[in-house]
């Protein structure tokens, strides 16, 4: 029986390249790896938007291509081992395809000399034999060739899967902070600016919070980094705690924090930071060697919500400040844009 391969790799390479044929896409690593990607189903969003593209008969152009390329994968696909990713697979799958034609083509001329060999000649016992016998090394033959593809495909996909392991390791450093394991400023920037869009076009009201640990510098002047870098873990940990699944922690930079909260008034993140306030307050810190005593954390915070004249430096310049009023209001408290003057 012929070998089949794992996960039809080279089924799904054939349509791939057969589709950007069919369309006039350009083979190239960055679109191959868009319909690919389409193929195998691993990216839902992107199918999606593939599949509404076909229904409606679009055009997929060098612009559409490069435009979906940019949007599902981003720049952090550009990078050294993700081109490695896919011009890996690319030349991979090329090279199946190419050995699988190869194989099946001297196959079937095989069998076509033999068909004809059996309606032409007559064939005495010995020569039946000879037929059958070079039909059954023909077809080991192929079976073996199929087995050595398939152990190709096979080394190959777990490439692919060490790189793109390697590749989710790297887009999650491109958004998130590496200390805190909260998303960093780049990505929040982005965030804000996707949510300010949908809230334009009908979508729900956001807020923001604002955070900084009071006396920040105090700890890495005093105690030195790395009880620095402690206690912005510490205070890292508390406020992804706190967060619901669609909200968007960021530390902005030194000990400043800022969150994205959709779907939440000003009101409920008010509460929320105030929640956080005291669950970081509550706490006291050692030196986890000397077990010295660095006393208690505090935090300031200012919130706002977004409203139908905002941009988005509007509405976080209002959080900055309540922030700014809760640090002249003696620190360690919360402060809303409701209590700014008028």
């Amino acid at each position: 029986m012929p070998t089949e391969c794992s996960d039809d790799a080279t089924e799904i390479a054939r349509k791939v390249l057969l589709i950007l044929n069919r369309h006039d896409i350009p083979v190239t690593p960055e679109n191959y790896q868009v319909w690919f990607e389409h193929m195998t189903g691993s990216n839902l969003e992107l199918s999606k938007e593939i599949d509404a593209c076909l229904a409606e008969g679009t055009r997929f152009d060098d612009a559409r291509n490069r435009m979906l390329y940019e949007k599902h994968f981003g720049k952090t696909r550009e990078s050294k081992f993700v081109q490695e990713i896919s011009q890996a697979t690319l030349r991979i799958l090329k090279e199946a395809l190419v050995a699988a034609g190869r194989v099946t083509q001297n196959y079937s001329k095989r069998l076509n000399v033999f068909a004809n060999r059996l309606e032409t000649d007559e064939l005495n016992p010995a020569a039946l034999k000879e037929i059958i016998e070079a039909l059954i090394l023909d077809t080991r033959k192929v079976e073996e060739s199929s087995s050595d593809l398939c152990q190709q495909l096979d080394k190959h996909n777990q490439e692919v899967d060490e790189l793109r392991q390697r590749l989710g390791e790297a887009e999650r450093e491109a958004s998130h902070d590496t200390l805190t394991d909260l998303y960093n400023r780049r990505y929040f920037d982005k965030a804000i600016q996707a949510l300010h869009a949908q809230y334009r076009q009908g979508g729900e009201p956001f807020s923001v919070m604002r955070m900084d640990i009071d006396h920040f510098e105090h700890f890495d002047d005093k105690y030195g980094e790395k009880v620095g870098d402690s206690v912005l873990e510490f205070v890292g940990l508390t406020i992804a705690w706190w967060m619901k699944t669609s909200d968007v922690p960021a530390r902005y930079r030194g000990g400043k924090f800022i969150a994205l909260l959709p779907a939440t008034s000003s009101e409920d993140a008010y509460k929320l930071a105030e929640s956080i306030r005291k669950e970081i307050s509550s706490k006291t810190l050692r030196v986890t060697k000397t077990q010295e005593c660095i006393g208690t954390v505090t935090v300031s915070c200012g919130v706002a919500q977004i409203n139908d004249d905002d941009t988005v430096d509007s509405v976080l310049d209002r959080a900055d400040q309540a922030l700014f009023l809760a640090k002249g209001s003696g620190r360690n408290r919360v402060m809303s844009e409701t209590d700014l003057p008028a």
